[in-house]
């Protein structure tokens, strides 16, 4: 072989050499970093979504668990008040204070229906004392409207609408009104209302009543909130 030859060979020799030597070593540097990083970058991601899947199942399970509770509180609202308690229609009366007198035959013992403790004017004894209960319970207004409840009175017979006024103060000449005596059925009567029938007029009492007026009628219907 010619010398030029021979040198041509080694050079050709060593510049493959360099050649791969700058393959192995650069590539790796350059190619395994962006590797790294687009693995981090992937994991980061898949950590990220899993967090805000968690965060949604459990915003969806409180929004759940809370519906829940409220369709159970309607639910319980609507079985159990209006049956615990008995209305009053004041829409055409407007009385200023509406209060309800009830009593039995016997005069016996009444009780509240949601608590079961006696109401006011039951003696020791059990027994109604008719004189001291007068005008009876104020009755609490529903809301803004025009009507007017109390809780059911268990064992009562008989049932008074009025105006809260004393008879000591009829006696003094204050206005008073009221339904007259009527029968009460704690079982038909339960969740109704009852309204005067205004188209009768209020019939005078006497005497030391005379500024006490008794509606002569009206009408239970049941009530819807």
């Amino acid at each position: 072989m010619r010398k030029g030859s021979k040198i041509g060979a080694l050079l050709l020799a060593s510049a493959l050499i360099l050649a791969f030597a700058g393959c192995s070593g650069g590539g790796s540097d350059t190619t395994s970093a962006p590797a790294a990083d687009s693995s981090a970058a992937s994991t980061d991601t898949a950590a990220s979504t899993a967090e805000e899947s968690t965060e949604s199942a459990a915003e969806d399970s409180a929004a759940s668990t809370e519906d829940e509770k409220s369709d159970d509180a309607g639910t319980a609202a609507d079985s159990e008040n209006v049956k615990d308690y008995l209305y009053f229609d004041n829409s055409e009366t407007k009385w200023e204070k509406v209060c309800v007198y009830w009593w039995n035959d016997n005069y016996d013992l009444i009780t509240n229906k949601l608590t079961g403790d006696p109401y006011p004017a039951n003696t020791e004894d059990g027994k109604q004392d008719l004189g001291t209960s007068w005008p009876g319970v104020e009755m609490e207004k529903v809301g803004d409207s025009d009507i007017y409840r109390a809780v059911m009175p268990v064992g009562a017979t008989k049932i008074i609408f009025n105006t809260g006024i004393k008879d000591e103060d009829v006696r003094k000449g204050t206005e008073a009104y009221q339904t007259d005596d009527m029968h009460f059925n704690e079982a038909a009567n339960a969740g109704q209302v009852y309204k005067i029938d205004m188209s009768q007029e209020a019939v005078k009492g006497r005497g030391v009543e005379k500024t006490k007026f008794r509606y002569p009628a009206g009408n239970w219907s049941d009530y819807t909130a």
